[in-house]
């Protein structure tokens, strides 16, 4: 009688199957057949099943992927440390940082400078609106300097020369007038200067002192200051204090008397302040030899100051 090929066989035609490894499975489905005695439980007669061996080796692999996955943190954190340790763009960056600072320190420096500045010229803007509110002195233009508080400030901002400050205490001026605080301050500075006070009020110290701080002594024939006063009494009491507050100095000041217009001879004559009347003043330009005409450079150049004064 011919057998019956068996269910396992029909299954596992053509294929290679290892029967140690799956004996197990391969026993359940053989028909006819008891299902195996099963295994003694000591360890070394019965193989492990499938399952615990596919479990085993997922927990080894499993152990395997975490000992490497920390041996490439250790190794990376070695590596940062050693990095960090010694590191070839470590001075540039340092150098750079240290850069900045101080570019921000200079900024800071500067712009605390800047406010420094602005305070303080605040402070000397309401300095000066207190001086001329308490002296009644009214001014209009642009940057017009502060007034004087005193004498003393003539040294200390613009540098007089100790004589005159001699002078001054000599000819008994103790303070500056209101109209000699603010127009000697602003002749000192460059600026042209139309002032209006009272009678006896200290015009004529207003602009001599400003002038004779500024010109010096010169040569024969060089006319540096002229004062244009109304009358010929007024001229001459000019000349009187400016003779006085020049004491100490060689100046040459002249008062244009009628003989001086006449016959004077300018060229030879040192004049460094002319002190006339307008009339006397025009008949030396035009009979004399005191020729301001010529050209407006020496006009510019030797006439540094054209003072008038008015009696009224």
């Amino acid at each position: 009688m011919e057998e019956k090929p068996s269910l396992s066989s029909a299954l596992f035609a053509g294929t290679r199957f290892d029967r140690k490894r799956f004996a197990g499975d391969i026993a359940r489905f053989r028909t006819g057949a008891q299902p195996a005695a099963p295994a003694p439980t000591t360890p070394d007669a019965a193989p492990p099943g499938p399952e615990k061996k596919r479990k085993r080796k997922s927990k080894a692999n499993a152990k395997k992927n975490s000992k490497k996955k920390k041996k490439r943190a250790d190794g990376a954190a070695s590596a940062s440390d050693a990095v960090e340790g010694f590191s070839v763009f470590k001075g540039a960056e340092a150098k750079e940082a240290a850069e900045e600072s101080v570019e921000v320190e200079v900024r800071e420096d500067e712009d605390s400078a800047v406010v420094r500045r602005r305070k303080e010229a605040e402070r000397e803007i309401e300095r000066a609106a207190i001086l001329r509110k308490r002296y009644d002195i009214h001014i209009s233009g642009h940057n017009v300097p502060a007034p004087l508080e005193s004498f003393e400030e003539l040294v200390s901002r613009y540098d007089c020369d100790s004589y005159l400050v001699g002078n001054l205490s000599k000819l008994g001026f103790q303070e500056p007038t209101p109209i000699q605080r603010q127009a000697i301050s602003i002749l000192l500075s460059g600026r042209e200067c139309f002032a209006c006070a009272p009678t006896g009020s200290g015009k004529t110290l207003a602009f001599l002192l400003p002038m004779l701080m500024k010109i010096k002594p010169g040569s024969k024939g060089c006319v540096k200051a002229v004062i244009l006063c109304p009358t010929r009494e007024l001229a001459a009491q000019t000349t009187r204090e400016c003779k006085k507050l020049a004491k100490g100095r060689k100046f040459g000041v002249k008062l244009m008397t009628k003989d001086l217009s006449q016959d004077g001879n300018f060229k030879d004559m040192h004049c460094d302040i002319l002190v006339s009347t307008p009339l006397r003043l025009d008949h030396a330009i035009r009979k004399r030899d005191l020729d301001l005409r010529w050209s407006t450079l020496c006009w510019m150049n030797l006439i540094n100051f054209l003072s008038l004064d008015s009696s009224k």
